[in-house]
């Protein structure tokens, strides 16, 4: 349990205390040791600001956290009084100062010459961590103000007010245009955090002497948006920053018609809208929900005119028409018209014959068309399954696959019905137990993984096959084409739900069942995603974060006492590495090498980390590694000249993967004496260890399959994908003693 909140913050503004008024240009003199409590403190801050936020009280079942609550809310808001004996305003006032300081810090170095600094990526993380605690609080704020919208803040002076919006502007703008950056992942944490904290602030219902919605439009999104701005740094990255703005637009419009409209069920990021409230809905309803989508675009009709003559109007008068769409941006800002379309098609017509003047039609026609195709999908699923409970059948009610609550077939199981027709399956599915699970709306894969995130949690150890029934489940959601028949909200809301679930504590298990299909699982993740990530930043960096905390879980279960599930654990690193696409997952690199250069850790522990590594200077894209080369030629030495046989063997291959990566490869002429003893044992090994990695060599299969067919690097023998144990083992309750002698 977290102390009271003015404590706790008290504790992080005297961490700060050194830092806080510190030149930014002097970040480097700070010590190791400061640096970690600082970003350890705000990191904690966050943490706890993050777990109060978004949840009723009524759902917060512990009486502390409900008094925490109330004492971080009392902090906020500070008191009215001019005297302020306990000094909470001067509190609150200082850690403001001291986290939009970091903010400012990272922004006015990354804007300079100076953005080589060795610190850089101590001030990141500085100012993404103070991105998402500044989110936090105005959330809190206005849920506080939401929930008792008459009492208001009376006799407070603003906190996030206009002034507020003027302080960050600058920043706010400059964080908004990393979205292209893929490889660095935490430059997209900026960007989507930044975006985060302004959707924030255009809450609907906010303390009215905070209202800033027109300071954003004129101090953030016009400037970045504007055809003839030069607030963009890249000319490049023009077009992706202006279709984020109109997403960023469009949810603030969806998001104040949900709460004008209480019983309006959509979703704030515009994919899914619940059309079937039309058919039911009255005159009334609809004309709240069409004046609200009004009133907040009059908010932002300058940002939107801004975006259609950046983006859609130019790509008109190149096409005529939107038949072919492949380009992104496009696409993108079509996307968030339509979110808005959906739920007041009138309003959104009406802004843009206005805005857009006769380049309007084309764009009303395409939102038309695909709102009506959206819809008579949705009323043949309906049809369809109306037909088969018209037919007699009877079925479970486990799935629903309209708004409305229909239930999905009328087998025994619904989840695994086989698919028909049968299709082949690729081969990393070739071995999965059941069918695969064919998912046909948002809210029926919504259902499916709450319910596997119910089985998942529960820790009965003799309910262990239902927690291994569940991790199946999730494979066959993979197998059946959940990542590419759904969309892109299906994606999200996939991975979103995954992070959400408790896969370490799975890695971890005593059952050699349950870790295996861990494995599976999350190679089967990695192996789904890996193109979509390179065309989605934000999906990268959710991936990127579950693989993040997965990776530790599963270097632990290599150091396993029983073999096979140590196996399991290196066998899975080497995977994910190589199943991983070009992005991979940079962020593990520094982690595997500090576990090689240690003369600490496990041996099979290092092994893992050596096979991870390996795999990814093959696979993953040499940007990943460039900023590492020294360390990676330390961990290369130590791998090679290490006691284990075992590791050596390993090491002699990571070397020639270091070799066949273009930007590191210079750092790795240094390693060994051209003439030495080692050198001449790398040599001998140098075509056996290419071959692997040809297109039909066992590596070669691994990254194009995701199947490991062969004898696995690692030492083990087996022939199931991701180089699992075979499904036939039994468990281990089910093999019998010899009996003993008479």
């Amino acid at each position: 349990m977290m102390a009271q909140p003015s404590i706790h913050a008290s504790n992080h503004i005297l961490s700060f205390q050194e830092l806080g008024q510190v030149d930014s240009s002097s970040h480097a003199e700070v010590p190791k040791q400061l640096k970690e409590r600082t970003t350890d403190s705000l990191r904690r801050t966050e943490a706890s600001l993050s777990d109060l936020t978004g949840s009723d009280d009524g759902n917060i079942n512990d009486d502390e956290n409900v008094k925490l609550k109330n004492e971080w809310v009392e902090f906020l808001n500070g008191s009215s009084a001019k005297h302020d004996d306990d000094g909470r305003n001067n509190l609150r006032d200082e850690f403001l100062s001291l986290v939009l300081q970091h903010i400012h810090d990272y922004h006015d170095i990354m804007a300079s010459s100076q953005s080589h600094s060795d610190d850089i990526c101590f001030l990141r993380s500085l100012a993404q961590l103070s991105l998402q605690c500044l989110s936090r609080l105005v959330q809190l704020r206005n849920e506080t103000f939401d929930k008792n919208p008459t009492k208001g803040i009376p006799g407070l002076a603003p906190i996030f007010g206009e002034e507020f919006v003027e302080e960050i502007a600058a920043p706010m703008k400059f964080f908004l245009q990393l979205e292209p950056n893929i490889v660095e992942a935490d430059l997209m944490e900026l960007s989507l955090g930044a975006s985060e904290l302004i959707l924030n602030l255009m809450h609907p219902h906010r303390p009215r002497n905070e209202a800033c919605v027109p300071s954003i439009r004129d101090d953030i999104l016009i400037p970045l948006t504007s055809p003839e701005s030069s607030h963009i740094r890249v000319v490049e990255s023009r077009g992706r920053t202006v279709a984020m703005i109109a997403e960023l637009a469009s949810k603030s419009v969806v998001m104040a018609v949900e709460h004008t409209v209480p019983n309006y069920a959509g979703s704030a990021g515009g994919a899914v809208i619940n059309t079937s409230a039309f058919a039911v809905e009255d005159e009334e309803l609809a004309m709240k929900r069409e004046t609200a989508a009004l009133s907040r675009m009059q908010d932002v009709r300058d940002v939107f005119q801004n975006v259609g003559k950046v983006v859609l109007v130019p790509f008109l008068k190149e096409r005529g028409n939107f038949d072919a769409l492949e380009e992104e941006t496009t696409r993108r800002v079509l996307h968030a018209f339509l979110a808005i379309f959906d739920i007041a098609p009138f309003a959104m017509e009406s802004q843009l014959e206005t805005l857009l003047d006769d380049h309007a039609a084309p764009i009303i026609d395409y939102l038309k068309m695909n709102c009506r195709e959206r819809r008579l999908e949705q009323e043949e699923k309906k049809q369809q399954n109306s037909n088969s409970r018209n037919h007699g059948e009877t079925g479970h009610e486990i799935f629903e696959t309209s708004y409305e609550g229909d239930e999905f077939g009328n087998s025994p199981d619904p989840l695994h019905q086989p698919p028909a027709p049968p299709v082949q399956l690729p081969p990393i599915y070739q071995t999965i137990p059941k069918p695969p699970a064919i998912i046909t709306s948002i809210r029926q894969l919504e259902s499916t993984l709450d319910s596997i995130t119910a089985n998942l949690e529960n820790q009965d150890p003799e309910l262990w096959d239902e927690r291994l029934a569940a991790l199946v489940d999730v494979e066959c959601l993979l197998a059946g084409g959940v990542s590419s028949t759904l969309g892109v909200e299906a994606r999200h809301l996939f991975i979103e739900k995954i992070r959400k679930m408790p896969m370490t504590d799975q890695f971890q298990d005593l059952r050699s069942q349950i870790t295996n299909q861990a494995c599976r699982v999350i190679v089967a993740l990695s192996y789904e995603y890996r193109e979509y990530v390179r065309e989605d930043g934000s999906l990268g960096v959710a991936v990127q974060h579950f693989v993040d905390c997965c990776t530790p879980s599963i270097l632990k279960l290599c150091c396993s006492g029983t073999r096979l599930m140590a196996t399991q654990g290196m066998n899975c690193m080497l995977c994910l590495a190589a199943v991983g696409g070009s992005t991979g997952y940079p962020r593990t690199i520094s982690n595997f090498c500090d576990d090689i250069i240690s003369k600490k850790v496990h041996k099979n522990r290092k092994r893992g980390s050596v096979l991870a590594l390996t795999a990814a200077m093959r696979v993953w894209d040499g940007s990943c590694f460039a900023k590492h080369a020294e360390k990676i030629a330390k961990a290369v030495k130590e791998a090679v000249t290490d006691r284990d046989p075992g590791v050596r063997e390993d090491g002699k291959k990571m070397y020639w993967a270091m070799i066949s990566c273009d930007r590191i490869r210079g750092a790795a002429d240094n390693v060994f004496a051209a003439a030495g003893r080692e050198m001449k044992q790398l040599t001998k090994m140098r075509d056996e260890v290419d071959a692997e990695w040809e297109e039909d060599g066992v590596m070669g299969k691994l990254v194009r399959t995701g199947v490991l067919d062969e004898a696995s690097p690692s030492g083990g023998t087996s022939k199931t994908n991701n180089s699992a144990p075979p499904r036939s083992m039994p468990p281990r309750s089910a093999v019998k003693r010899r009996p003993a002698s008479a």
